[in-house]
């Protein structure tokens, strides 16, 4: 059965809290199985509709969120338990964006769970002189926001594209976070959903 990570088009079975959580909303294929997982660090609790398909979407989930390394059910079994990933502290200033906007509302979820730095793991890679921040721009601006000089980061890989949307990003004088527009929900889908059609040359 395939796992598919909801998105903000898939309201009719998650609701807007959950969604805006990012990769933490999956379903399976024929939309009888919903999962979400509430991360906290570096460790995640699953929360699934039915207890299947248990392996794989703990697989997909971690594609996304591979700075996880322990998973536990809802009664505190342990699921998944794997080592650490290094990670240091790395001033905010410091960490280039690969995107351009800010999602108001996930925006909103960050700064209602983040509650110290090690809430907070950010992929990067270097490249060209400079920290480029593969995900995680909704968590960095939360941690802006709630005074965070540092956030912790480690080393990930990437796609070739990332390092075009980094360019892309200081074109638009976007060299930090900080210097990210929030958006609404609305208002990021459908500019951030436009730049990557045109970059891609999709119409999906």
């Amino acid at each position: 059965m395939r796992i598919i990570r909801a998105d903000t088009a898939d309201s009719d079975i998650f609701s807007p809290e959950k969604l805006a959580f990012g990769a933490c909303c999956f379903f399976t294929e024929d939309r009888n199985s919903t999962y979400f997982f509430e991360i906290h660090g570096q460790k995640a609790t699953l929360f699934p509709e039915k207890n299947v398909y248990i392996a794989e979407v703990i697989r997909e989930f971690l594609a996304y969120s591979n700075f996880i390394c322990e998973i536990y059910d809802s009664s505190g079994n342990i699921l998944l338990k794997i080592p650490q990933k290094e990670s240091k502290l790395l001033d905010i200033r410091k960490i280039q964006p690969s995107q351009f906007y800010i999602n108001g509302r996930k925006l909103a979820n960050c700064q209602n769970w983040i509650k110290t730095r090690k809430d907070i793991f950010i992929p990067v890679t270097a490249h060209g002189g400079k920290i480029i921040a593969l995900d995680g721009h909704s968590r960095l601006k939360a941690a802006a926001a709630l005074g965070f000089d540092t956030v912790f980061v480690y080393e990930d890989e990437t796609e070739e594209y990332i390092f075009d949307f980094a360019i892309e990003a200081e074109k638009r004088r976007i060299y930090s976070v900080f210097d990210m527009e929030i958006l609404t929900d609305e208002e990021y889908t459908v500019k951030w959903r436009e730049y990557c059609q045109n970059f891609f040359g999709t119409t999906t």
